[in-house]
């Protein structure tokens, strides 16, 4: 059965939903989670916890405790003088043990997964029980990202690093640096300290911390630079088991927020697009490429998504090329970001039209979650259409490319859709072209060009993404991860990041935030910085930098048709949008 209506959805037409812990809930839920870190606390009765004892570390909340007393009498690091956090006296901090073990779970999480809200933390945190990496176990779940996920990949052990770093800020540990310093020496005894404080007595024998202190004297010249997280996940994924088989709950949404998991896809596509940039031939994406890639290049199609973003980029480069010269030395982020916002709705209008009425666009969402952004793995009958007996699809392929096309501005929506149908028979010529990963020659990409032409026919900071060559991204892998960045965040930029080391931006400058710096303590802080880069991630329209490409005469005037809009027909925001772009202006009444 095919349908005649197509579903195409978009900025307008697919809005966010309120968060699954709405705020009147915050405070029970606090009170719940001081409640269960106060029995923690009832157990252990060693010296020291007032000072540096807190739940959050590698292991469960208990030894997390014991572990830290320990790390702040027997390791020794030099003053970190970057972090200033506010100081308590002794009496102060007893007291507020349980609250500051709180805010440093929640910025524990929080600084490993990026928009996670502060509510949303706390929710994980009292399914987890308090245990810190438990939670971040339930959070990888909840997302999808079960097989994505590297545990122990280089960007993974900085971002741990730095969580934890964060966590002790928050929670106002004397020393942050010291903290992170007694886990990474830990980390790679995590068995021997694991069966120590899995003691019956643990947390009443003094002896037992002489033990954990004995490991971390142990430790040899030079010392390890990096976490080992491998045990820690595996423990981890032990103490997920002992909770209810079903510790998400099944009354709760089974999906997390459509605003999460938009930006997760996003991540995961626009590491595409930057693939899909060091393998353009370098002289034509200078020179032409730039726009097409820009307009058109969408990473839906029946290929992988690198593949579809530079079959759509060049083809389109030769059926509608530039009608002046542009050369670029750097593309924009903002219009990078654009095309990869465009391309996730024609994801979702794709499999929804292809599904319709059986998958939601939430649905649609969490499977190209799973699939990677990939239609081939979305949609199991992509590439088999004609033989399909699916109860389940209700259009054709060449249906729901058209929808996908329109949803995603395609400038050409009927001439990409016949290009992406499958009794195209260049497609398959064009994969060979594609299939080895390699950077295209421009003699390739001109002979793929003339291919597909033949059958198709007719704020704070200005951000850019470098023009570069192959060798300098190879890892799909490292690609498509987050390396979170403050000042990006906040302003809802996508400029590439080294996913090792430290930038400015990085681990500092959050650690900062969290340890309640002045600087960052109104507008920089999490909750903020998901709020405030909202608007980039369903951005669909018009750029001041697409100025670029329209031709002016002399006297300044643009060359082109005027579009007449009646002042209604556009609310406010979106007005002054085009206004303030100087892509319109006022004349009475009328949007000119």
């Amino acid at each position: 059965m095919r349908i005649s209506e197509p579903k195409i959805y978009g900025p307008r037409t697919l809005e966010d939903e309120p968060p699954i812990v709405p705020i009147e809930e915050r405070d029970e839920l606090r009170s719940e989670l001081i409640g269960k870190i106060e029995g923690f606390y009832g157990q252990v009765k060693l010296r020291g916890v007032a000072d540096a004892g807190f739940c959050f570390g590698l292991l469960d909340p208990v030894s997390n405790i014991v572990a830290g007393v320990v790390i702040a009498s027997a390791v020794k690091v030099d003053a970190d003088p970057v972090v200033s956090s506010p100081k308590q006296s002794k009496s102060d901090l007893t007291g507020n043990m349980k609250q500051q073990s709180l805010n440093g779970l929640v910025a524990f999480l929080a600084a490993l997964f990026p928009y996670l809200n502060e509510a949303k933390a706390m929710w994980y945190l009292n399914k987890a029980d308090c245990d810190p990496l438990v939670a971040a176990r339930l959070v990888i779940q909840h997302r999808g990202m079960e097989q994505s996920f590297g545990f122990s990949s280089d960007t993974t052990v900085a971002a741990v690093e730095t969580a934890l770093r964060c966590a002790a800020a928050a929670a106002q540990h004397p020393s942050p640096k010291q903290f992170a310093s007694g886990w990474k020496l830990l980390s790679h005894f995590l068995e021997r300290v694991d069966a120590v404080l899995s003691g019956p007595c643990v947390t009443l024998d003094q002896f037992q911390s002489i033990a954990i202190t004995d490991i971390l004297l142990r430790v040899r010249e030079p010392q390890p630079s990096v976490f080992s997280l491998e045990k820690s996940w595996e423990l981890a994924s032990s103490r997920l088991l002992k909770l209810s088989p079903d510790p998400l709950g099944k009354k709760v949404n089974v999906f997390p927020e459509r605003s999460t998991v938009r930006r997760l896809l996003l991540t995961t596509i626009h590491g595409y697009y930057l693939q899909a940039l060091a393998r353009l031939p370098k002289e034509r994406l200078c020179s032409q490429y730039h726009h097409s890639l820009l307009q058109a290049g969408h990473c839906y199609g029946p290929l992988d998504p690198v593949s579809n973003i530079i079959l759509n980029t060049v083809w389109y480069s030769r059926a509608c090329p530039l009608t002046k010269k542009v050369d670029l030395e750097a593309i924009s982020s903002r219009g990078l970001l654009r095309i990869a916002v465009r391309s996730f709705y024609g994801l979702v209008s794709f499999l929804c039209t292809r599904c319709a009425p059986h998958l939601s666009p939430d649905e649609a969402m969490q499977r190209l979650q799973a699939a990677g952004a990939d239609l081939r793995v979305a949609d199991p009958n992509l590439l088999d259409d004609y033989n399909n007996d699916d109860a389940m699809v209700s259009a054709s392929v060449e249906q729901a490319y058209a929808a996908a096309a329109a949803a995603a501005l395609h400038p050409k929506p009927h001439d990409q859709a016949q290009l992406l149908r499958l009794s195209n028979p260049t497609l398959r010529m064009a994969s060979d072209y594609l299939k080895d990963g390699g950077m295209l020659s421009h003699v390739h990409a001109d002979h793929l060009a003339e291919l597909l032409f033949s059958f198709g026919g007719s704020e704070r900071l200005e951000t850019i993404v470098k023009v570069v060559n192959r060798s300098t991204y190879t890892s799909t892998e490292q690609l498509t991860k987050q390396v979170r960045c403050l000042y990006c965040e906040y302003g809802g930029s996508r400029i590439v990041h080294p996913a090792q080391g430290s930038f400015h931006g990085s681990g500092i400058e959050f650690e900062k935030m969290w340890g309640g710096e002045k600087l960052y303590s109104h507008s920089y802080n999490n909750d903020c910085i998901i709020m405030r880069s909202l608007e980039t991630t369903l951005w669909v329209d018009s750029l001041e930098d697409d100025c670029i490409y329209n031709t002016y005469r002399l006297d300044e005037k643009h060359i082109g048709v005027k579009v007449f809009i009646k002042k209604e027909l556009l609310d406010e925001k979106k007005r002054m949008n085009l206004i303030n772009m100087r892509l319109a202006f006022m004349m009475g009444d009328i949007i000119v």
